[in-house]
């Protein structure tokens, strides 16, 4: 009997993203090998920034991509498409032509939803909303991120199967931090931030908290690794950083990726990112397979995997103050350091790669047999 063919469409990394790193994972990860495999590639070769723009680059890519699309399910014929579904508007859209695509050229297609902002397009008003919906109908099934994110869609009116899915690592990251050994007692303890640097993930709160901690004569050392989010912002967090004197104390590496990010991970004590709005960021997953303890917020899915006191310190997005005590309490006990950095590692054990996409291939058998029973 031949293998289903499934298509798998999404962007690599460089630039390292949760999107790109979950495409990578999956197209590595021997859980699908009861498939016949393609790969269209949808890496847009711009800077994170760029993300959601209405602008002339992006629109050229997404000629290409619908292209790239086209011609993969001509050559490929797919029985059913694997493809993230990003929370921007231009991406959504996007998102929908290239489900529309795979529509017409017989497949069933599975919409992997990332992003933090698609309570937004669900929310859309008039015209918009009934586009919305109409593009969501392209979609046979939509795997989301955590179960918040899938009570929204399943209230919303969608009429294909919500599951849930969460993101994954890949193998190599997952390998190298589970085999590092960590020593918690350690003198002066140093904060690790990774992820986009802007308002969204929280910075500004990071650095006023950090500012009042050196004020109190506590100095916290921070390295932030990653790029700027939106436009201005990284300007705006360079003239906080001066502001509040935090030159000799935090750190700005960039984005990284690989040994070199491994490296941070392993020289850090902590992981700190305050979010205001998250999909499940996959930092946590990599920070837990490194055995580091964190910081973040309840925000989006997080809590699926966040629990606060027992792997993780929660704190309101946007409360300096909270998150201040939390810097602190972390950044002088090595107890609850070694508490919560160990739960961690061991609850992010369900999300290594075979262990998700072993889910995904079922979501996916299990898409592709409602439909052969419907016809």
């Amino acid at each position: 009997m031949h293998k289903p063919r499934l298509l798998i469409l999404g962007p690599l990394p460089p630039p390292v993203g949760g999107v790109e790193t979950v495409t990578k994972a999956v197209l590595e990860s021997r859980a699908l090998s009861g498939f016949e495999v393609s790969h269209c590639d949808t890496t847009k070769g711009r800077p994170k920034q760029t993300q959601g723009k209405f602008d002339l680059g992006n629109m050229q890519w997404a000629i290409i991509h619908f292209s790239r699309m086209w011609k993969s399910c001509w050559r490929f014929r797919p029985h059913a498409i694997y493809m993230p579904v990003t929370a921007t508007w231009s991406g959504f859209w996007r998102d929908a032509v290239l489900a529309l695509i795979g529509k017409l050229a017989g497949a069933v297609v599975v919409g992997h939803v990332h992003g933090a902002w698609f309570d937004r397009i669900l929310d859309a008003k008039g015209i918009t909303r009934v586009m919305v919906r109409l593009s969501l109908r392209l979609f046979d099934a939509l795997l989301m991120l955590g179960t918040p994110w899938q009570r929204l869609v399943e209230s919303s009116g969608y009429p294909g199967r919500v599951l849930v899915l969460p993101p994954t690592l890949r193998k190599e990251v997952y390998d190298t931090g589970t085999s590092f050994r960590r020593s918690y007692d350690v003198d002066q303890p140093r904060g690790l931030f990774v992820g986009q640097v802007g308002e969204r993930k929280g910075i500004f709160e990071l650095l006023d908290a950090l500012g009042e901690l050196k004020r109190a004569g506590k100095p916290t050392p921070m390295t932030v690794v990653g790029p700027p989010e939106g436009e201005g912002e990284w300007e705006a967090v360079m003239r906080r950083w001066t502001e509040l004197d935090l030159q000799s104390l935090v750190r700005f590496a960039g984005p990284l990726e690989g040994e070199t990010l491994y490296e941070e991970f392993r020289k850090a004590d902590y992981l700190v990112l305050p979010s205001h709005s998250e999909g499940l960021p996959i930092v946590f997953l990599e920070a837990g397979a490194f055995g580091l303890p964190v910081i973040g917020t309840p925000v989006g899915a997080i809590d699926d995997l966040l629990k606060n006191e027992e792997n993780a310190l929660l704190v309101e997005p946007g409360n300096v103050s909270q998150l201040r005590t939390a810097l602190t309490r972390i950044q002088c006990n090595a107890r609850d350091r070694e508490k919560l950095g160990t739960a961690l590692r061991a609850a992010v054990a369900v999300y290594q790669p075979e262990a998700v996409c072993t889910r995904l291939a079922d979501s996916v058998r299990a898409v592709l047999a409602r439909e052969a029973i419907r016809q």
